[in-house]
């Protein structure tokens, strides 16, 4: 909250912001004072201290609309939907759920090496699939069963996990605990085991999972975290322009058609602290 507060009031952004709200405030309350002083004009001899007053109002009326908040919402017409960002644990949602894999669709997280415990995936493990890697793998093939791969790598090639690549931008469709859970594949495997992702194949994976969405996801609410911020950074983005990004692509999809009447990017609580909430609201506000 402390990095909530310096965005709000101390930087650039946050006193423009107050600035502009105040004054806002300034010339409604002026135009009410004028009407004031016209129908008891005796109060225009208490003008310093009418004046001081309006002044300390508009001021405080600037605070309070900009204080800043743990989420943001902005409303969108034609279609009819909204966009929130908000902070929490995107496995407590119920819903449509977007979990980031990479184009082999790894699952070992014996020692960190393939998937990281406590990456998106590696909690969705643990925590949906109570780390039963076996009914996981066995979802997942019947998931991607009518979906043609893209490449087989050799064992020599990759001694550890997975030899069968995908393309980028593959969803598999998984049901479990009353949720449907989208594993997008928008990272590359590395034989190295190190995951890569461009913007490019970023963005065409969050377009690949809208248009899944929109099949399967019945316009109801869906919840995606801040995919390409840990392990697989794409390129030199930092997670408020990856969040933008998120936010763009959703709008671009469903000017084609609706995808749902609800995005929420859920941030982890960590992460909070990187994030400017007012640059984000503003952003929402131009789309």
């Amino acid at each position: 909250m402390h990095y909530s507060l310096r965005d709000a009031f101390f930087s650039r952004q946050g006193v423009t912001t107050v600035a502009t709200i105040s004054v806002t405030y300034f010339g409604v309350l002026a135009t009410f004072l004028q009407v004031a002083i016209a129908l008891w004009p005796h109060t225009a001899k208490h003008d310093t201290t009418i004046v001081t007053g309006l002044i300390a109002a508009s001021l405080m009326g600037g605070i309070i609309h900009s204080f800043p908040r743990v989420s943001v919402t902005q409303q969108f017409k034609h279609p009819a939907f909204s966009i929130t960002i908000v902070q929490g644990d995107i496995l407590e949602r119920t819903g449509n759920i977007v979990i980031g894999f990479t184009d082999t669709y790894d699952t070992d997280m014996t020692d960190g090496a393939v998937i990281h415990p406590t990456s998106v995936q590696g909690q969705f493990q643990a925590t949906i699939y109570a780390n039963n890697r076996t009914q996981l793998d066995h979802d997942l093939e019947q998931a991607l069963s009518t979906i043609p791969h893209k490449d087989q790598e050799s064992s020599s090639a990759k001694p550890r996990g997975k030899l069968t690549r995908y393309e980028i931008g593959t969803v598999a469709v998984l049901r479990r605990r009353g949720s449907i859970f989208y594993a997008t594949a928008y990272g590359r495997m590395e034989n190295s085991l190190r995951v890569s992702c461009s913007v490019d194949a970023l963005w065409k994976s969050l377009t690949s999972t809208w248009e899944s969405v929109r099949t399967h996801g019945s316009l109801e609410p869906v919840y995606i975290p801040v995919i390409g911020s840990e392990l697989a950074r794409v390129g030199s983005l930092g997670r408020e322009a990856l969040i933008k990004m998120i936010a763009l692509s959703f709008v671009s999809s469903s000017r084609d058609a609706i995808v749902s009447r609800e995005l929420n990017i859920v941030i982890h609580p960590k992460d909070r602290e990187q994030i400017n909430m007012i640059e984000i609201r503003r952003f929402l506000q131009t789309l």
